[in-house]
């Protein structure tokens, strides 16, 4: 496990050094939480801290430019001695690794729900100009070929959101598999 930002702690504060890569909603929040390294090589060494984005110290890269989700802004952040009160610590020293994969998976669902969505649009747009474009004077969803490949999607977009659902189900229910299906679920 990377973290490029190392924390080291003095008095009842920790002082930040390093930056992270590529993350959403980079300066356009006022708050950001990130995965700090506190502690040693491994899982264990990373904790989160919630910190404000008015400290003196931070900075941000160009705003990346990206195929989609660009209402979100996405950049590097920077921290050049940035102070944080020990008391924005999130969980305990040593538990961020945990804390990101909980929110990892709830994103996985996330990120699959709004790509469902999409398929979804897609199908039924599909639907419709294979209903109004005609070739050889007949609708082209009368073809037998293009009824199949609609049956197709239909039956990817229906297979992906019953996974989407047990992964959210699985998760909510705090089930062991539930990381396993949450990744599924993206794919």
């Amino acid at each position: 496990l990377s973290s490029g930002i190392n924390a080291e702690y003095g008095g009842d504060n920790f002082v930040l050094n390093g930056s992270k890569a590529f993350i959403s909603g980079a300066g356009a929040t006022d708050v950001l939480v990130a995965m700090v390294r506190t502690g040693g090589k491994g899982p264990k060494g990373v904790s989160a801290l919630i910190i404000d984005t008015s400290s003196p110290g931070i900075s941000y890269g160009a705003k990346e430019k990206k195929v989609g989700w660009n209402n979100q802004p996405t950049c590097v952040v920077n921290f050049d001695d940035v102070i944080v009160p020990e008391s924005n610590l999130l969980g305990g020293e040593g538990q961020g690794f945990k804390l990101a994969m909980h929110g990892l998976n709830g994103g996985r669902i996330n990120i699959a729900s709004c790509s469902l969505g999409s398929a979804q649009q897609c199908i039924e747009d599909v639907i419709q100009y294979t209903t109004d474009r005609k070739a050889f004077g007949s609708p082209l969803n009368s073809n037998q070929y293009i009824q199949f490949k609609l049956a197709d999607m239909a039956t990817s977009i229906t297979t992906s959101r019953l996974m989407v659902r047990q992964a959210a189900r699985s998760l909510d229910a705090k089930e062991p598999n539930a990381a396993a299906l949450c990744a599924m679920a993206k794919l």
